[in-house]
């Protein structure tokens, strides 16, 4: 019979074994799987976009963004032959071109002129639009953290530093020759300067590259080796080496525009781009409380393999890689309402990629649901290894308008496209996108010149929970920095714009200002009750600075006085930090007081303040209230001092007094050794008394205090209310020209 016990034990016990293995097994499984948040994007594209928002109006209003050659790049005239074969020519003198990259906010990120000057623009360009795509995703930067966040960059042309080489030769090869030269400097760099210690990597694998990066760091997120990451593609067409050699492989249209699925596809438009995506696990983003633009719910990569030619695209391969992102998404074929297709508009690279995808997305397809598919080139021309993350962005602001941009240039649809037999459709205007089987899915495909092929499959965002606002501050404080008092000025004015137009809650906007930026050296602060009355005063602010090193703050508690009833309720009612301190003095006063302390505060025993014991303990409360509310906000003390009841609060504030005798000696009023205020060089004086206890004073103070330097959490600040981080205006670059030295490049 013992014998049996003891089996059965051993099988029980073998049996919660298994069942925490299967526990794990599922835990790692569902990691393997998790959704991937989008929380932030930032551009520079053709057509003057410098964000999403002007990128949304470019293609709600069918803009073809192409242009010709801008002045300053190569001599388009004596480059152009309408001939393909003709040697060392270019077909075409137009494309898809960014402004001003020659000019760059060098100051900002602290890099010198000499340096500044031997970067590739592509480095330049992506460090700008990753500070701003952080900023657009309430992510702080600060180096000194040493976040774990991945960078993962698609790059594939290195303009910049042919024309190093074609002005100077080998004698321009000096120590800053990397940052001209070698791609893998732009993660590299941005890593560096914004102090992630992530995976940090340039993928190339030609037109596919923002993609596959897109894709890895998804994989890292998964995988625990960051706990965010900028998934970033950048592209600039900056000598003529890659022209001549696409326009005599035919790969350039004549009128430099991609005509894609229409019959007189004839090649694409090559185009200049930088775009980064701010990505974390879903369930972080949730719980960070950030604003989900969109979620990749899977992806896969995969290459041609054998086709008919090393360029020549592979139907059955894109097949493959499209089930394979379908099945890691969990999404059925029938579930994908609208492909954005690579399409290049190319004659033979458009209908193998159009019966590729059909093949697989026409599975499950009931009662004629169709499936809407176009390209944002034709808008743009072709952005190179920009073009996957180019291709999500659309998507993702499509999604979050509800509406499909139309697909330009097609007028007579490719007649090598089995159209009759396809339920596609292409969006030729506006057109609104409703979801299928209840939630909108799109994918997004991206083939590489030498066959690599991503796929991306994107559903859009949950909604946002509702938030309760139960309390709010009667007041408001607005803090604004930057690198230089110009910049500071010019973010007065994006602000001013912004409480005018009203369209987000004024604690969303002034917690995502404080909490979700860097701070800066010159900086300004106004308090307001409403967005109106903030306003009028950011307006009339004086900004203050360069702050050079943060004073030291000295907590001063005052003295007993003459104070009305019912200070510090608000704060009572609604600061946690400052609720429990008082009720911790309430605690320790039990069998001191005959009436109980919050009684008298806030109760019906108000006129109990006049007498001293009563008077001496409820100051003691709430200055020792106050000094634990400054302390959780982040304003440490490096002395503290007092008068009167202060003495003893301090002695408590410091260590050497307990709370429960601090309390006791102070009502008592038993004499303790004095220390006044210091008043010596770097120490700022904060000044904790009864009549502090309100919101006005406090947050005038807090002001105060942040614009001469001192550091404030203001998460902690903002933790007891609902808030949301919100879009605002991103830190306003003061650009100056970098560029090879003494004649190469766009001119001034």
């Amino acid at each position: 019979m013992s014998e049996e016990i003891n089996y059965r034990q051993l099988l029980q016990q073998q049996l919660v074994k298994i069942r925490k293995l299967e526990a794990r097994l599922e835990q790692a499984e569902a990691a393997r799987r998790e959704p991937i948040a989008i929380v932030g994007m930032a551009c520079r594209l053709p057509g003057g976009v410098e964000g999403p928002e002007d990128f949304w109006e470019l293609m709600v209003k069918g803009v073809d963004a192409t242009s010709e050659l801008p002045p300053g790049r190569w001599d388009a005239d004596a480059l152009y032959d309408p001939d393909p074969q003709a040697k060392g020519k270019i077909r075409t003198k137009r494309g898809g071109f960014l402004k001003d990259v020659e000019r760059f906010d060098a100051r900002f990120f602290g890099i010198s002129r000499r340096e500044a000057e031997s970067m590739d623009p592509q480095q330049r360009l992506v460090l700008e639009v990753a500070w701003e795509a952080l900023e657009r995703a309430g992510h702080a930067v600060d180096r000194t953290r040493r976040d774990r966040v991945g960078v993962f960059v698609g790059a594939m042309n290195n303009d910049y530093g042919q024309l190093a080489l074609d002005q100077g030769g080998l004698a321009a090869i000096d120590p800053y020759f990397i940052g001209a030269r070698a791609n893998c400097a732009i993660s590299g760099r941005l890593s560096y300067l914004f102090g992630f210690q992530g995976p940090s990597l340039v993928v190339d694998t030609a037109c596919s590259s923002s993609m596959v990066g897109v894709h890895l760091a998804c994989q890292s997120l998964r995988n625990g080796e960051c706990t965010m990451a900028l998934a970033a593609g950048v592209n600039l067409i900056l000598s003529p080496e890659a022209s001549v050699y696409l326009s005599c492989s035919g790969a350039l249209a004549p009128d430099g525009r991609c005509k894609t699925f229409d019959a007189s596809a004839d090649g694409y438009s090559r185009a200049e781009a930088c775009g980064v995506l701010v990505l974390e696990r879903l369930s972080d983003a949730k719980a960070r409380g950030a604003n989900i633009l969109s979620v990749i719910r899977g992806s896969a990569v995969g290459h041609d393999g054998p086709s008919s030619s090393f360029t020549v695209p592979n139907g059955v391969a894109q097949q493959a890689v499209l089930r394979q992102a379908l099945e890691t998404a969990g999404v059925r074929p029938s579930e994908v309402s609208y492909l954005e297709a690579h399409g290049t508009g190319t004659a033979m690279g458009d209908p193998i990629e159009a019966e590729a995808a059909w093949a697989v997305l026409k599975e499950g397809r009931q009662g004629g649901e169709s499936l809407w598919m176009g390209s944002v080139k034709t808008n743009l021309g072709y952005p190179e290894a920009a073009s996957g993350v180019v291709g999500m962005m659309k998507v993702v602001l499509a999604m979050q308008h509800k509406q499909l941009p139309a697909h330009l240039h097609l007028k007579n649809p490719n007649p090598h496209i089995d159209w009759k037999s396809m339920g596609v459709k292409v969006p030729v205007e506006l057109t609104a996108w409703e979801p299928a089987q209840g939630r909108r899915i799109a994918g997004v495909t991206s083939y590489g010149r030498t066959g690599t092929v991503a796929h991306v499959v994107l559903e859009e965002p949950p909604a946002r929970p509702e938030v309760k606002r139960e309390v709010e501050r009667p007041e408001h404080v607005l803090v604004l920095s930057a690198r230089s008092e110009e910049a500071l000025r010019a973010q007065v004015g994006r602000y001013a714009r912004v409480l005018e137009e009203g369209r987000e809650p004024l604690g969303d906007v002034c917690f995502t200002a404080a909490a979700g930026r860097a701070h800066f050296e010159h900086r300004l602060a106004v308090v307001g009750r409403d967005a109106s009355q903030l306003r009028e005063r950011l307006l009339t602010a004086e900004p203050r600075g360069p702050v050079t090193v943060a004073p030291r703050v000295a907590f001063v508690f005052g003295a007993e006085g003459a104070w009305p009833t019912g200070m510090g309720r608000e704060l009572y009612e609604s600061q946690p930090v400052f609720r429990e301190a008082v009720e911790h003095c309430a605690a320790a006063l039990k069998g001191v007081l005959e009436k109980p302390l919050v009684q008298v505060l806030y109760g019906a025993e108000p006129a109990l303040l006049k007498e001293a014991p009563y008077g001496r303990a409820v100051v003691f409360a709430l200055e020792w209230a106050l000094a634990r509310m400054w302390r959780a906000w982040g304003v440490v003390p490096r002395r503290s001092v007092g008068q009167g009841v202060g003495e003893y609060v301090a002695a408590v504030d410091v260590g050497v007094l307990g709370l429960e005798e601090g309390l006791r000696r102070a009502v008592g009023g038993e004499p303790l050794e004095r220390e006044t205020a210091a008043t010596a060089e770097g120490i700022e004086p904060l000044v904790l008394h009864p009549g502090e206890a309100e919101w006005p004073r406090l947050l005038k103070t807090l002001g105060e205090l942040y614009v001469k330097g001192v550091e404030v959490d203001w998460a902690a600040f903002d933790a007891p209310y609902a808030r949301r981080r919100v879009a605002l205006p991103t830190h306003p670059f003061q650009r100056e020209r970098y560029w090879l030295t003494p004649l190469a490049g766009p001119p001034s």
